[in-house]
């Protein structure tokens, strides 16, 4: 459906200016004076050009099927909404859950122009098939409540291990074990196999100068047994998600 090309083209005017012409001084104007930054006035002026040029593109391509002036407006609609969430976000620590609030309100907004400007609202509500919902809860279920699951069963040796110096990043094995949890079911779900013994093998890699040069055994255990536990759940509940998806076909 040619609708689609429109948005498409907006995001990428999107990722173009958000990304690649952005220089790394604009953004640190625009945290030192928000509202009042010219880099900022600067930088929704690419916005606003790069979304006109899509539109018109858009137009060109589709025999100029919609008003010229209504997309004029439609860029400096962006243009000025891209303003406000920038400035509101200016005043945040800059942190992670700031980056995706103020990229989620960006693509909200494109998404509700795109539909306005195409009168193309057949996406809302989402009519979500079981099969994807059925897919979400499981990778919910490898993160957290995987994580919270392979802790009750190792805590019995946990205190074994207070008395050992702490290494590494604060927290860095609970968010790696989530990512090779999440890298698993995704590999087991496009029936990669091979690419599971491939992140296996990489991961033990690394892993055997840490524990070849750890002077307590019990470390050496304790990292093992959650490592296997971590890829049993993941290999556990990937094959029996896709035994449910085959019986749901």
């Amino acid at each position: 459906m040619h609708e689609t090309d429109l948005l498409l083209l907006l995001l990428l005017a999107h990722v173009l200016g958000d990304f690649y012409l952005q220089p790394l001084s604009w953004v640190k104007d625009r945290l030192q004076w928000h509202f009042k930054s010219p880099k900022l006035q600067l930088h929704v002026s690419v916005h606003m050009g790069l979304s006109l040029l899509a539109l018109w593109l858009w137009q060109w391509g589709y025999g100029w099927q919609h008003d010229s002036l209504m997309a004029v407006l439609l860029a400096l609609t962006i243009g000025g909404s891209h303003y406000l969430i920038d400035v509101a976000k200016s005043y945040s620590n800059n942190g992670l859950t700031a980056f995706l609030l103020d990229q989620l309100a960006h693509l909200t907004v494109l998404l509700l122009l795109w539909s306005a400007y195409t009168d193309n609202w057949h996406w809302w509500p989402p009519q979500l098939p079981a099969q994807w919902l059925l897919v979400a809860l499981t990778y919910l279920l490898v993160l957290t409540p995987a994580s919270v699951l392979i802790g009750q069963l190792l805590r019995s040796w946990r205190p074994e291990l207070l008395a050992l110096p702490v290494q590494g990043l604060l927290a860095g094995g609970h968010y790696i074990g989530m990512l090779e949890r999440a890298l698993l079911l995704t590999f087991v779900l496009l029936d990669q196999f091979g690419a599971v013994g491939f992140l296996l093998a990489a991961k033990s890699i690394f892993r055997f100068g840490d524990l070849s040069r750890a002077q307590d055994v019990k470390f050496t255990e304790y990292v093992l047994l959650g490592t296997l536990l971590s890829i049993s759940i993941s290999l556990d509940i990937g094959l029996s998600l896709r035994w449910l998806l085959g019986e749901m076909v």
